[in-house]
């Protein structure tokens, strides 16, 4: 996979827009000839981060075998792009990316959001955040949103909070902590109750509120206490 990855990010400076053929040589000093093309790109240069002055682009590349997204982040200087950061994220070739555009984190500058993974389960969008840090001006990777799909902020909470579809349907509601999502609360909805929890001062789940449901509802949560539905 790091060979793999290694070659895509060349070809990505040969042609990003043209199918490229490659060769590796394997442990039995055989050739295998690997096909590297360009799936998907999306580009940016007017909402992320600072508007106007910054632009994001990725590039969805890779083989049967392989899929790398590619995220690259522009300021612009004298009327020119200069590339100021890079990031490079697993993915997977049957998604397409589904970029979405918005602040994260109410800090005024916009961050992205893209699908890179497929979920075991249908409903479960699985996604990477990355958010624009303004202090660097640079790019910074959420390392475990793809544990969280169906990310959403919440305006009403200031936080983050992903719904999960398993044999019920659970909202989490996480606040960004450095590189990483932490849960604090979360509302479990299944077999006819809905329970909510808090994560107290001492690291241990406490269970603040458990009520009668109908056996059939799936909602999405906006808040914990009180329960409140997404409308």
């Amino acid at each position: 996979m790091k060979n793999l990855i290694s070659i895509i990010i060349i070809l990505l400076f040969i042609g990003c827009n043209k199918k490229t053929t490659t060769k590796t040589v394997l442990a039995n000093k055989t050739e295998k000839s690997i096909f590297i093309d360009t799936i998907e790109v999306f580009t940016d240069s007017i909402n992320f981060g600072q508007k106007q002055n910054n632009k994001i682009v990725v590039y969805k590349i890779g083989s049967e075998e392989n899929v790398v997204a590619k995220v690259y982040l522009y300021e612009r200087s004298k009327n020119q792009w200069k590339i100021k950061d890079s990031l490079t994220l697993e993915a997977v070739r049957i998604n397409d990316l589904e970029t979405k555009i918005e602040d994260f984190n109410n800090d005024n500058f916009n961050d992205i959001i893209f699908t890179t993974g497929m979920a075991t389960r249908g409903g479960n969008i699985v996604q990477t955040l990355i958010l624009y840090s303004p202090e660097n001006k640079s790019l910074n990777w959420i390392k475990n949103s793809e544990s969280f799909p169906n990310l959403m902020y919440n305006e009403k909470l200031d936080c983050i909070d992903s719904c999960i579809l398993t044999g019920g349907q659970t909202t989490y509601f996480l606040k960004i902590k450095n590189d990483s999502l932490k849960e604090f609360a979360n509302v479990d909805q299944r077999d006819g109750r809905i329970v909510a929890e808090i994560l107290d001062v001492n690291g241990k789940w406490k269970e603040i509120e458990n009520i009668k449901d109908e056996p059939e509802s799936f909602d999405r949560f906006i808040n914990f206490n009180p329960i409140e539905k997404r409308k």
